[in-house]
């Protein structure tokens, strides 16, 4: 999954996209047990990539960016 082009799974009108520079295994307290988590490194053009360059998500979370190309 690293190099990926990802998004988060949306729940509103605007989501977020990036490609996947790492990950962690962790715990995840709203589904009691142990999932991935990612690193997302922020297209330039993505909303949140005015205030921060990277985050972290769950994998559910997370989706394939479809490429309009």
């Amino acid at each position: 999954m690293y190099g990926d082009k990802l998004h988060w799974v949306p729940d509103r009108d605007k989501t977020d996209w990036g490609v996947a520079i790492g990950r962690f295994y962790s715990f995840a307290p709203h589904h009691c047990a142990w999932t991935w988590c990612y690193l997302i490194w922020f297209d330039k053009l993505s909303p949140s990539s005015l205030w921060t360059v990277a985050d972290i998500a769950w994998e559910n979370d997370l989706e394939p960016l479809e490429d309009a190309a």
